[in-house]
């Protein structure tokens, strides 16, 4: 079932219930160019993409998520596992009907998104992993909340305040709940199984997603590799979104010449 224009949530989002689910997802909803979707990390919600959002939409249809309890979606009885979240969003591509999307993830978005591909790998064209977390170096509550103060410092504050007004939103019960499932999910065995072209994107000044972190995941993928945004620290969709999209152009172009273009095909 697909809303327009849900109530509260702003023009172009469009309310889906997926499964048991609702699910907030902005977008121009044209399926007139290959399609990107976009997935957010722990607390945070489609907002945080939407810089990088706006470049992509000159190449692409961009739809950006909010998952359940995420933005203004509605809470779950309880916080959603890594995996339970991926199903959310392999159901958003149902719904939508995208043909075969790039997915990108942030942060915690890349476990999601890591997760979805490995299951779902037929619904999906590549994906991106921007700032990917979990670090077996600091696989811990206190070793993240480290990395994630030091990574803070290194942000503008405009994007500092739409974090702090996220994590609000979201509440400290389910964002412990959250970490707890980001901290138990192994993102390094599941990309083993992410059958589907990838790109890792790290900020060379983010002390969340580390060089080596970055470089071993790329390695682990059976066809991905790694790119680096120059003095850049975690948040890059929102403070570097054109170096970023650059810095993708090439992969997704690639992708691209693999897919049909929808405004070729028959109605």
């Amino acid at each position: 079932m697909v809303q327009r224009d849900a109530p509260g949530v702003g023009p172009h989002t469009r309310r889906l219930q997926v499964g048991e689910h609702a699910v907030d997802v902005r977008g121009t909803f044209t399926a007139q160019r290959p399609p990107i979707l976009l997935v957010h990390g722990l607390g945070m919600s489609g907002e945080y993409f939407l810089p990088l959002a706006e470049v992509l939409r000159a190449t692409h249809d961009v739809y950006a998520v909010d998952l359940p309890g995420y933005g203004k979606t509605p809470n779950p009885d309880r916080a959603l596992s890594i995996s339970e979240l991926s199903e959310v969003v392999a159901g958003v591509a149902i719904t939508l009907e995208l043909d075969r999307p790039v997915v990108v993830g942030h942060s915690m978005g890349c476990q999601i998104t890591a997760e979805t591909v490995a299951t779902h790998p037929e619904l999906y064209a590549g994906f991106v992993l921007i700032g990917p977390t979990t670090d077996p170096a600091a696989r811990s509550f206190l070793g993240q909340s480290s990395r994630l103060m030091r990574d803070t410092l290194r942000e503008p504050p405009r994007n500092n305040v739409i974090v702090f007004r996220n994590y609000l939103r979201m509440g400290p019960l389910r964002y412990l709940d959250t970490v707890r499932h980001m901290l138990s999910h192994r993102i390094e065995e599941t990309i083993q199984h992410c059958t589907v072209p990838g790109l890792v994107v790290r900020g060379k000044r983010d002390p969340i997603a580390t060089v080596q972190w970055a470089q071993q995941l790329a390695e682990l993928a059976p066809d991905a590799s790694l790119v680096e945004i120059p003095d850049a620290p975690h948040a890059l969709q929102i403070n570097r979104a054109q170096e970023l999209a650059s810095a993708c152009a090439p992969f997704l172009a690639a992708l691209d010449g693999e897919r049909p273009d929808p405004r070729s095909m028959p109605a």
